[in-house]
């Protein structure tokens, strides 16, 4: 017999033992000799079913001795039991096993052998090496179909550049076919230390709130680069220390943060528990936005969250968090008139649209020509007060309510002009969103679905709304609006599994500019995602 067969029969050899032990208990009153006895200790001898768990089994099925046996013999104890009693071999009367009890103890004993099995490979014709069950694969792929509509009434694409806007489609529909791929693993280097990298597309390695990838290139190859690189260290069950580009850490919507973002720098998350109900968290760090070479005023963002997250009952809980995001030397400063602008440092490397600007320099023609450099014009230190509550009442369909709204309290329009602002009056640093879900599932992010069953469905939809110098705009939702700030509108759509971790999801965003030449924009997007 080869030791496949003999793996196999091992099984089906455990699985009958134990079959056999609640087949006895399976009736109201039932007998339980010696050869019973032989059975739990045959399981505790095999290693499936420790002493402590026999010594319960045993207890549960003995505890009382029948009523009517007025001779029955003084009771026996679970150890009592597992050696065969004082009397052995004399028949023992258990009392009835109510029917959740043996359903709880089997499946129990049930997921100790196979648990057993796997991690002793039985059956495997070659086992893999055990340092490969240290690491963890996942990824997903999406493929995407984009249409943007644009209303006829809107500005030439001109009169933005002029302001320092960086569009070049203002009026023409576009769409687009689109595809993004992502693959991560995590290496467990030690019970507290782990270390992971995850590769994704991306159209344009500089832009780092989008990891889409336009078909219809020639056939080209899509590039593709690491969009997280890190180190933990876990040091008990409630408590994160990472570095390197790291996950987003903060409670959110994607009013503040796009869900493709990820930081460089240090972070740590905290999530103790201070009862069975309640539930404290914090995270915060430390992150680069870009170090300047030659120059001191290299550009900082410090942030920090503290919440909480109470469970009404098992299925429904409330959380309430306040965060702060101090950003670090990114104002504009005009170059000197004799100035070479190439050294002027204080223009920020990314930037969607909607934050107020201020020209750095004095081109030929200012926002046509080349040499036009634009820099922030406003501070940016964030409050943003952000909760959700999440209802089971109607379970399996599950409602979640979040509400997210953001200060930039660095906002001073004194100060603003004093760096060459040219101001409206209708600037604003304050921005809010409203939004619903309904559905079967809420393992997801914003509308985007994280994992699935078949027939899970998703519906939802929301109101936003935010103001010019609210947000810094090149880091907010790059798909509504089609990226930034100064903008208000709605979101809806539904998603639908049809099958595990594989389903559909279908958009509509409309929005449009608050203040300034008029800007809107419709998207719609329909998309097929899988999920390993």
């Amino acid at each position: 017999m080869n030791d496949d067969a003999r793996d196999n029969m091992k099984i089906r050899y455990l699985l009958q033992i134990i079959l056999g032990i609640f087949s006895l208990l399976s009736s109201g009153m039932v007998i339980a000799d010696a050869s019973t006895v032989k059975l739990v200790n045959l399981l505790v001898q095999e290693g499936i079913l420790s002493r402590e768990k026999a010594d319960i089994l045993l207890k549960q099925v003995a505890e009382e001795v029948s009523p009517k046996a007025n001779d029955a013999p003084q009771k026996l104890t679970g150890e009592q039991a597992l050696q065969g009693g004082e009397d052995k071999g004399k028949v023992i009367r258990m009392q009835y096993v109510p029917e959740f009890v043996k359903q709880e103890m089997r499946e129990e004993i049930k997921q100790d052998v196979l648990a057993q099995a796997k991690n002793e490979h039985w059956g495997d014709r070659k086992p893999l090496p055990s340092w490969l069950d240290r690491f963890t694969w996942s990824g997903d792929v999406r493929l995407r179909y984009d249409t943007d509509f644009f209303s006829q009434a809107n500005a030439p694409p001109g009169v933005f550049r002029l302001a320092g806007v960086d569009v070049d489609n203002t009026q023409i529909d576009r769409l687009r076919w689109r595809v993004r791929a992502r693959l991560a693993v995590d290496v467990k280097l030690t019970d507290h230390f782990t270390a992971g990298v995850r590769l994704a597309t991306n159209g344009a390695s500089e832009n780092p709130v989008a990891a889409n990838q336009t078909l219809g290139d020639s056939d080209r190859s899509f590039a593709a680069f690491f969009d997280r690189l890190y180190i933990n260290y876990r040091p008990n069950d409630w408590l994160l220390l990472s570095g390197g580009k790291v996950a987003n850490p903060f409670y959110r919507t994607d009013m503040v943060w796009d869900p493709d973002l990820n930081f460089d720098g240090v972070m740590f998350s905290a999530r103790p528990k201070v009862n069975d109900r309640l539930l404290v968290f914090g995270a915060g760090g430390v992150f680069p936005i870009q170090e300047v070479d030659l120059a001191k005023n290299d550009k900082w963002l410090f942030g920090g969250q503290g919440g909480l997250e109470w469970n009404m009952n098992p299925q429904s809980k409330v959380t309430l968090a306040a965060a702060y995001y101090h950003y670090e030397n990114m104002t504009g400063k005009i170059s000197p008139l004799n100035g070479d602008v190439n050294l002027n440092t204080t223009a920020v490397q990314w930037r969607q649209k909607g934050n107020t600007l201020i020209q750095l320099n004095n081109p030929p023609v200012a926002g046509l020509d080349a040499g036009g450099v634009y820099g922030l014009a406003s501070e940016f230190h964030q409050l943003n007060l952000t909760g959700g509550i999440d209802l089971a009442t109607f379970n399996p369909v599950r409602i979640r309510l979040m509400g997210d709204y953001a200060r930039n309290l660095g906002f001073d329009p004194g100060k603003m002009r004093q760096r060459g602002a040219n101001l409206t009056g209708k600037e604003g640093n304050t921005a809010y969103q409203v939004r619903l879900d309904i559905g079967t599932t809420m393992l997801q992010d914003m509308g985007q679905l994280l994992a699935a069953k078949r027939h899970d469905w998703l519906l939802f939809g929301a109101f936003k709304r935010m103001e010019s110098d609210s947000l810094l705009d090149g880091f907010t939702d790059s798909e509504f609006y089609m990226g930034g700030t100064n903008a208000q509108g709605w979101i809806g759509g539904a998603a639908y599994a049809i099958a595990d971790n594989v389903w559909f999801t279908g958009r509509w965003l409309t929005a449009n500019q608050i203040i300034g030449p008029k800007l809107g924009i419709d998207i719609l997007q329909i998309d097929l995602t899988a999920r390993f």
